[in-house]
């Protein structure tokens, strides 16, 4: 998440990264209110999906800069569905993309 943090800083205080045991239909999920990023295990078994859901969530908290847009999220959820949200196609996209530039790097 630091390197994250580095390419695209956006506020002063950075989200609290929690990795949690257990089962979930998600691999991770960025909760506004509480600033938390909340990485499933179960769902990021390789080290590419653990990368690529960090990088995922971390681009919610940078578009999520609000109440205001963390309701808009959430009503856009109900009108799309979450494989046709504009918000999750960008994070899909932000992932995918700097999950190939941090491993190349790395």
């Amino acid at each position: 998440m630091n390197w994250c943090l580095y390419l695209y800083p956006i506020r002063k205080q950075k989200p609290l990264l929690t990795l949690v045991d257990g089962k979930s239909h998600l691999a991770g999920e960025y909760c506004f209110y509480s600033n938390t990023i909340t990485i499933y295990s179960d769902n990021n078994v390789l080290h590419r999906e653990l990368i690529n859901t960090v990088i995922h969530e971390y681009f919610h908290y940078y578009l999520i800069t609000s109440e205001s847009k963390s309701k808009l999220y959430h009503d856009q959820l109900e009108q799309f569905s979450l494989a046709h949200h504009p918000q999750e196609i960008l994070c899909n996209t932000m992932g995918e993309t700097l999950t190939k530039l941090y491993l190349k790097n790395k």
